[in-house]
């Protein structure tokens, strides 16, 4: 059965050549623009809109919004508002999944290829002006070693093709049981049965990509963890808790994870500098900032153009959230608070002592 849009809310902080473009996709309907700041906009909009575009992740007044049919979240990921309501409700809601994977994989090797190099030694030493006292023996390179890619959407696929550049064995784990895009990647499954004990078993290397979920929520424990290769290194390029950080803490210490590399934290961002994550001597720490896709907001536009044709053909969108997407286990991820103020004080003091 097909669908008409006739109201769009485009709450998008985007260039005027891209909101031309979103007029574009959904003409003839009218689009009206709000500022993510301006609540009161944004519910005036709501009352009558019937579909909403928004930087961002939904709330409460998009659920019980009387003509609203479908949201489109402009990012990859939406577990900071996924409870069972919205999944059990009509509203349909899509996100912009996958279009960072390319960089965002590339993050993780950039996590991996410190590891291997010890840089932060390296640093160290450069920043004094020595030359550094590296045993080249206790180096080793990505090459022949064993990745195990945890959740393969676009970001684990992209992965495993640059992981095969560097001549690395490769293992993934992912919801469904569908074989993997790339050759040479031995796929284990929920839905067949295995346990992600068994992807990572011997990894040198474990990578986070996967979905935050009830199902994934701290998926990666201890067990796990002891199943890795000893001295083997995490690196967390999705959402932080789909690890138990008390496992991961306990495994650095012990030496079983030789290093972390860690682009989100457990539920607080920015991570206070009084956060326990600081004192690990063996962590690489980025602060949930990937370098930007040239095209991204264009893969963007591509999603919503092809989701808005199937909108009005009345069938099923792409990157649509479902009933395994509920997320209402952990704590909802949160910015810190205080950051405005604490934050500054103790950057501008960093800053003095760097």
């Amino acid at each position: 059965m097909s669908r008409e849009i006739r109201n769009v809310l485009a709450r998008l902080r985007w260039p005027e050549e891209y909101i031309e473009t979103v007029r574009e996709i959904f003409a003839p309907a009218e689009i009206h623009l709000a500022d993510k700041d301006d609540t009161g906009r944004v519910r005036e909009l709501l009352g009558f809109c019937d579909v909403a575009l928004i930087d961002g992740v939904l709330d409460d007044n998009f659920l019980s919004a009387p003509n609203l049919k479908w949201a489109h979240c402009d990012q990859s990921g939406i577990d900071a508002y996924a409870p069972q309501r919205l999944a059990d409700s009509d509203l349909i809601v899509t996100s912009s999944k996958g279009r960072s994977g390319p960089v965002l994989a590339e993050h993780a090797l950039f996590f991996m290829l410190a590891f291997c190099y010890d840089v932060k030694r390296l640093l160290r030493a450069q920043s004094r002006r020595v030359w550094a006292d590296h045993d080249q023996d206790d180096l080793r390179g990505l090459y022949g070693r064993k990745v195990c890619i945890v959740g393969y959407g676009a970001t684990g696929s992209h992965l495993a093709r640059q992981c095969q550049a560097f001549g690395m064995d490769i293992t993934a784990y992912r919801r469904r049981n569908i074989p993997a895009d790339a050759g040479g990647v031995t796929m284990f499954s929920r839905e067949a049965g295995d346990h992600l004990e068994a992807a990572v078993r011997g990894a040198d290397f474990t990578v986070m990509c996967a979905a935050l979920n009830d199902d994934s929520y701290r998926m990666l424990g201890a067990r796990e963890i002891a199943a890795m290769k000893p001295g083997s290194v995490l690196v967390n390029m999705a959402r932080a808790q789909l690890v138990d950080e008390g496992a991961m803490i306990t495994a650095l210490r012990s030496g079983q994870l030789s290093g972390a590399g860690l682009d989100v934290t457990d539920p607080v961002e920015p991570l206070p500098p009084w956060h326990r994550l600081w004192g690990q001597p063996n962590l690489l720490l980025t602060p949930h900032v990937t370098p930007q896709m040239p095209d991204r907001t264009a893969r963007t536009l591509d999603i919503l153009r092809e989701n808005a044709d199937r909108y009005r053909r009345g069938e099923p969108l792409k990157f649509e959230f479902g009933e395994d997407d509920v997320f209402s286990r952990g704590e909802r991820p949160q910015y810190f608070k205080g950051y405005h103020r604490i934050m500054a004080l103790w950057k501008s003091i960093g800053e003095r002592l760097a």
